[in-house]
């Protein structure tokens, strides 16, 4: 995380937390606890911003921003989760001839590989096969706009 990213809702940003952690980790830690475990997060600290960055210039719809989120307990808690299942996912993503980690891989090299896999999957029917697919589309990208639009002129009205 960006150490001088703007404050989230509690005024407070990456810098203040990596300043303070002597202080504040324990809590943090505990809280991060209590939340892999199934607890809720207390409402004041889900509590986010949203700021649109244009895409283009002169952006005229909704589709041509990019929404981001200033809640820094859930990037906090996002990139605890990636961490974590970054150990987990490496065995699944280690290049087969170099034996190394692929990280720089291109999207459609992935294409490519996903349908090699998927063949020699369905080719090998006396053994169990697992194959986990991940949707890469942005949630944003699929919202009806004029939907939402309507809906929020109708709540404003």
């Amino acid at each position: 995380m960006f150490v001088h990213s703007v404050a989230g809702p509690d005024g407070f940003n990456v810098f203040f937390y990596q300043m303070c952690w002597d202080i504040i980790r324990e809590d943090v830690v505990e809280a991060v606890k209590d939340f892999l475990s199934g607890t809720s997060l207390p409402i004041g600290v889900t509590a986010t911003s949203i700021a649109l960055i244009p895409k283009v210039k002169n952006p005229s719809q909704w589709s041509e921003c990019q929404p981001i989120s200033l809640c820094n307990t859930s990037k906090i808690l996002t990139k605890l989760i990636n961490d974590r299942l970054k150990l987990i996912l490496i065995a699944f993503t280690y290049c087969s001839k170099s034996k190394r980690l692929c990280t720089q891989r291109l999207i459609g090299d992935n294409i490519l590989l996903a349908q090699e896999v998927m063949h020699s999957l369905s080719a090998n029917k006396k053994d169990w096969n697992v194959a986990l697919k991940l949707d890469m589309a942005k949630a944003y990208d699929r919202v009806d706009w004029a939907f939402l639009e309507d809906r929020i002129f109708r709540y404003i009205d």
